[in-house]
């Protein structure tokens, strides 16, 4: 490389050997387990948060971040013959002709941010590297810090007894390249650099900025997305840099959580209140480890999670309640989100509980979930009535005849465009007035006739807030096939049938795709995976397959639970590796677990692709296609035809 001769001063120089050093004066301890160890030390005028895990000596990970103050320009500095390559995981790789010297992982550039008091990240850019300086013994990179900016940088570094993890990041399987839909943002990634666009400076943070206030905010719900992916990733003898990642998750999640249990989010509002959704994906994360690892600081962790959002419910006449967020808490902290709300009593309610149904869900498999790894019936009380809540609002079926009438009105407005500009001029007349006049009044029809399930299949979300919308009837149908897993005693079936059947619609899963309601798409396969795990029928495999091609369409990628490694659908003793395909067209959703043996294979490219295996194959198989029949000869691999999917499995009776 050709020498860059920018002049520094010697004081702006950072020697990245010297951030990874143990023993520092400054160095304290901020998180240790049994599984993983955060210290925090400042050098030089940043902040170095230094992971090291029990598993893998050699193997240390640094965030790094330049504080804000002054601009300044910052030099960083390895002493050695390095040189920089590509990395096919993502990023860069560092390495160094000594045989003794240390290689590095950077997962991405150096990005500068502004963030707020609270940590909310407000504005997000790459740095500018000024200069890149390489020569024999040394080699130099320059950052250019502005004023009232922090510059944020990720380094791996491994040591050559754990030359295993470099050699992993330079030969990703298919698998590990293919695109993910993250439940909290509802993005993608795909490598495992892409991690570190939500694992930033120790903290984990969705990878969007929301819609409202242009900042991003920490999510647990999206830590634990990321953890399911980096199971469903893993294979026997794989990349076990994906476990380390995991493991960071989790001690990310303890170090950032709050004193009293919490997770504090600040979404809405100019201040830190509790998203219970979010919070809960740190209780299913912590729940994951706990059970993978057993380790008693994670435990400590996971109690205090359960005991915080087992406390924020409401007392209805028809039982408890679990609250969507803790601005719910009272009339001025709803006011200060800026959602429109109604001061309802229906069901002898507080006034602000907004009754959302699918957190009240969450909450409940959640707090079980705790009490199934740990023994604790301290929450069964209250699981029990909110049960019986959520089963007395969803058996109500008041004003049949005057709902079927406004749903089919409904029904107009969730049209395809195409097909709604075909409708008679009548009708076209209705579906205008249905949008204009109808939605937006909905809810009082609502708060006089309380019911959350409709003519139609269609799931509402909440009763007592003003708006109307369709996007969370995805999301309802996981949430309640994730009840029915752990409470198979509940008969929700007809209400799942009819809720699948009217996501599966073409025209509903068209109307998503023209309104780009990421989350609808991304959630419906979800939801269709989750049902396939708690029934056997044939049906929800082709809703699952059928999804699949749909959300590879809109380019969302695949939500982690259809490789198969959910903790909280498959326990971490019976998961089955997810295989690996040879075809980067082929998209996989593994419904194994302990003795089973089922997998769906997509196909969402336009020509037919023999099916073969990189890694992981499971013989045997039985293969049929979508309308269920044999789609191989016995012993001989099948065909996956093109814009279609076949199903594997041991038994293929359908």
């Amino acid at each position: 490389m050709k020498e860059n001769k920018i002049e520094h001063r010697e004081s702006d120089a950072i020697n990245l050997d010297a951030a990874f050093a143990e023993g520092h004066d400054s160095s304290r301890q901020v998180v240790q387990t049994g599984i993983a160890t955060r210290t925090l030390r400042r050098i030089d005028g940043a902040d170095v948060i230094l992971d090291r895990f029990a598993s893998a000596e050699g193997a240390i990970c640094c965030f790094m971040r330049l504080v804000p103050g002054e601009a300044r320009t910052v030099r960083f500095v390895l002493e050695g013959n390095y040189r920089i390559e590509s990395c096919p995981a993502g990023g860069w790789l560092v390495k160094c002709d000594a045989e003794s010297a240390p290689s590095y992982w950077l997962p991405h550039a150096p990005v500068r941010r502004a963030l707020d008091d609270y940590g909310r990240i407000l504005t997000e850019e790459p740095a500018r590297i000024s200069g890149l300086e390489s020569s024999p013994g040394r080699l130099a990179f320059v950052i250019e810090v502005p004023s009232s900016f922090a510059v944020d940088n990720t380094l791996w570094r491994f040591e050559r007894s754990a030359g295993r993890f470099m050699r992993a990041l330079e030969r990703p399987t298919v698998l590990e390249r293919q695109p993910l839909f993250l439940w909290g943002s509802f993005t993608t990634i795909r490598r495992l650099a892409d991690v570190y666009a939500c694992v930033i400076h120790g903290n984990v943070y969705e990878n969007r900025f929301d819609w409202k206030h242009k900042r991003k905010i920490c999510s647990e719900f999206e830590a634990n997305a990321l953890y399911v992916a980096l199971v469903g990733r893993e294979q026997p003898g794989g990349c076990e840099l994906q476990g380390l990642v995991r493991r960071q998750l989790v001690i990310s999640l303890i170090s950032r959580q709050a004193p009293d249990g919490g997770w504090y989010h600040g979404e809405w509002t100019d201040m830190m209140e509790s998203h219970y959704r979010y919070h809960n994906g740190g209780v299913m994360l912590l729940a994951a480890a706990y059970e993978e690892w057993g380790d008693p600081s994670v435990r400590v962790a996971l109690d205090k999670a359960a005991a915080f959002i087992a406390a924020p419910k409401d007392s209805l006449e028809i039982g408890t309640w679990y609250l969507h967020d803790s601005l719910e808490q009272s009339a001025e902290l709803m006011d200060r989100s800026g959602a429109r709300w109604i001061p309802d009593r229906m069901f002898g309610k507080a006034p602000t509980t907004k009754l959302i149904l699918n957190t009240h869900l969450d909450t409940i498999v959640s707090l079980d979930r705790h009490r199934s790894l740990t023994g604790s019936s301290q929450y069964v009380a209250d699981i029990t009535s909110a049960r019986a809540a959520t089963r007395r609002l969803l058996e109500m079926r008041p004003a049949e005849a005057l709902y079927r009438v406004l749903y089919w009105a409904v029904g107009l407005t969730l049209l395809p465009a195409e097909e709604a500009r075909r409708l008679p001029l009548p009708l076209r007349i209705v579906r205008r007035l249905s949008r204009e006049k109808l939605l937006p009044k909905l809810h009082v029809v609502k708060r006089r006739y309380p019911r959350l399930v409709m003519p139609g299949g269609l799931i509402d979300r909440h009763l007592a807030r003003l708006h109307f919308g369709v996007n969370y009837h995805t999301t309802n149908i996981m949430d309640l096939t994730r009840l029915t897993r752990r409470f198979p005693e509940e008969d929700f079936a007809a209400i799942l049938d009819a809720a699948a059947a009217a996501a599966a619609d073409p025209r509903m899963l068209r109307h998503w795709v023209e309104t780009k309601q990421r989350q609808s798409l991304g959630f419906w396969v979800e939801a269709a995976y989750q049902l396939c795990t708690v029934s056997g029928a044939f049906a929800y495999r082709r809703y699952l397959g059928d999804a699949m091609l749909v959300a590879e369409d809109a380019g969302l990628g695949m939500p982690p639970s259809v490789l198969g490694a959910n903790p909280e659908i498959v326990a971490h003793g019976a998961r089955v590796p997810c295989p690996s395909p040879a075809s980067k067209e082929i998209r996989v959703a593994n419904l194994s677990h302990g003795d089973v043996r089922e997998i769906l294979v997509v196909n969402a490219s336009r020509a037919s692709v023999p099916l073969a295996w990189e890694h992981g194959e499971m013989p045997g198989l039985h293969w049929v296609d979508r309308d269920g029949r044999p789609a191989a000869a016995e012993g001989s691999p099948p065909v996956v035809p093109a814009r279609s999917w076949l199903l594997g499995r041991q038994n293929c009776a359908s």
